[in-house]
């Protein structure tokens, strides 16, 4: 897409925006150099050995009884070595668990985890649990990969819920009991910690699955040095004036022109919202200051539409000249915004 249609697409929002209560775009930082918002790089043309088999394995999923309408996945670096697992969820039930793939030499399947066919991630101790609360009591466990092997870190187990009942409480760390003290201070580095919630972020459509595979972890090759660097002062900058603990950011391709929106989530209440930002050749601006819903939005590829549900309304955006009257998403969607927590070490890391 050339400046001129960008601008005009943009502007097109900016009017759908303003006719959902959010503001219209303004620039937000000018280059000193004019900054080309094209790439010769199709993201499709990065290749990563783990692909094809993450692939296969999504296929081979959707083929199978275990698959239904509510079946999702995500791709995810669980363990910050560059490299990103494949999680399957079947189902949103409570006691649902996910399928878990690593890659090394070749794809391996770790054990199952999870509730409700997702489980959190902390970043900053390469961890990550679930908890999963039963007919009064609650058991959890966080976990590590290493050499390519799930290792538990910690378990938990509380029937605390069952007081009323008259039950002897007991609290347990790793299957021993303790006091309630012990096991506070056990957790206390887990809960306090900011946290990602993991493993239903892609439906399982033709356009998620590609867009996943070969498009959502290749933007670091895709961009060009200058525009890494537009976009990640840009994010240093709201890091260090901003207070809040909870926000996100993510990379994504809203228009289908091959170099990626770069999504702010401010946090997860029920009012946060999202920012988008384009780069244009002469400033970085922003589409709006209010898109989504708990510090998210969906994406649908197929359509290049990205919408909110909540009530009996859709609200719904485009990048691109889409009808959106009528709009009816397609099976190909995926919850965009919060894909890194917003610090130092996930900056560096989602433009490697």
């Amino acid at each position: 897409m050339n400046a001129k249609k960008y601008i005009a697409a943009a502007m097109a929002l900016s009017s759908l925006l303003t006719a959902f209560g959010c503001a219209q775009e303004q620039p937000v930082e000018e280059p000193s150099e004019p900054v080309s918002i094209n790439t010769d790089i199709d993201p499709h043309s990065i290749v990563f050995d783990w692909q094809s088999l993450y692939e296969d394995k999504l296929n081979q999923f959707k083929s199978s009884d275990a698959y239904s309408d509510k079946s999702r996945f995500d791709i995810r670096d669980l363990n910050s070595n560059g490299i990103p697992e494949l999680i399957i969820s079947p189902d949103d039930e409570p006691k649902t668990v996910c399928q878990i793939f690593t890659y090394t030499d070749g794809m391996e399947q770790l054990e199952d985890l999870g509730a409700s066919g997702t489980f959190r991630i902390i970043p900053s101790m390469n961890s990550f649990g679930y908890e999963y609360t039963g007919d009064g009591f609650t058991f959890g466990e966080y976990c590590t990969i290493e050499e390519g092997k799930l290792k538990p870190s910690v378990t938990y187990y509380n029937n605390a819920a069952s007081a009323s009942a008259g039950a002897v409480i007991k609290y347990e760390i790793n299957s021993e009991e303790v006091s309630l003290v012990e096991y506070e201070h056990a957790l206390k580095d887990y809960t306090s910690a900011a946290s990602l919630g993991i493993g239903r972020k892609y439906t399982f459509g033709k356009d998620a699955i590609d867009y996943a595979i070969h498009c959502s972890e290749s933007w670091g090759a895709v961009l060009s040095d200058a525009q890494k660097s537009i976009y990640k002062n840009l994010l240093t900058d709201i890091l260090n004036n901003s207070p809040e603990n909870d926000a996100a950011f993510e990379l994504c391709d809203l228009d289908g022109n091959k170099v990626p929106e770069l999504v702010l989530s401010t946090g997860i209440a029920d009012d946060s919202d999202c920012r988008v930002y384009y780069l244009n050749e002469a400033a970085i601006a922003d589409l709006g200051n209010g898109c989504g819903k708990q510090g998210f939005f969906f994406f649908d590829m197929k359509n290049k539409v990205f919408f909110s549900e909540g009530g009996a309304e859709l609200q719904c955006w485009s990048l691109t000249e889409s009808d959106l009257s009528g709009y009816k998403k397609s099976e190909s969607y995926m919850e965009c915004g919060r894909k890194y927590l917003l610090t130092a070490d996930s900056i560096n890391a989602a433009f490697l």
